[in-house]
């Protein structure tokens, strides 16, 4: 399983494990060390969790969904 290191003000997503072996305190103590701060401190600032895939989105071809306007100048 994939677990990643997010800041907790912010929701932002610092880095992933590549580790798929890893367990949830696996990955915490790998962070702590990697960022080497003691774990309250790092608890502060920072919280593992599991990796969430962030969502497709469909992408918009608008030259096929715009058939029946063009925004050109006809002659």
């Amino acid at each position: 399983m994939k677990y990643q290191l997010v800041i907790k003000n912010t929701g932002e997503i610092v880095t992933i494990t590549g580790f798929e072996e890893f367990g949830l305190d696996e990955a915490k103590a790998y962070y702590v060390r990697m960022k080497q701060l003691k774990e309250k401190e790092f608890d502060k600032i920072y919280v593992v969790e599991e990796y969430k895939q962030p969502p497709v989105h469909r992408e918009i071809k608008w030259w096929r969904d715009e058939t029946d306007y063009l925004d050109i100048e006809k002659s």
